[in-house]
């Protein structure tokens, strides 16, 4: 009975372990992934100025980092969207809620 007790704990502590190891890497990943990010803009953001902010240098920047403004445009986006719907949505829960228990 005791092994069981103590293999279970064992197994338990392995696996908080193994869930604290995996949230430090991902959370280690997407810093890495943010400042690459930021470099990036930063760095785009230097040739533009060094460049005069001409437009010629405004058309070949936009045609070579479009990606780097897209793809983190859609990773803000969908979120805010998802935030102002889920306000919507508990806006009309409560009015609906509220319209239940008015009497006129």
């Amino acid at each position: 009975m005791a092994t069981v007790d103590i293999h279970r704990f064992a197994t338990e502590a392995s696996q908080a372990e193994d869930d604290r190891r995996k949230a430090d890497e991902h959370s280690t990943v997407w810093g890495f992934i943010w400042t690459l990010f930021v470099f990036k803009i930063v760095t785009v953001g230097a040739i533009f100025w060094a460049a005069g902010g001409s437009a010629e240098a405004g058309a070949l920047l936009s045609a070579t980092t479009w990606p780097w403004l897209i793809i983190p445009a859609f990773a803000i986006v969908g979120p805010s969207l998802y935030f102002f719907r889920v306000r919507r949505v508990r806006a009309r829960r409560e009015q609906l809620r509220r319209a239940e228990w008015m009497i006129e």
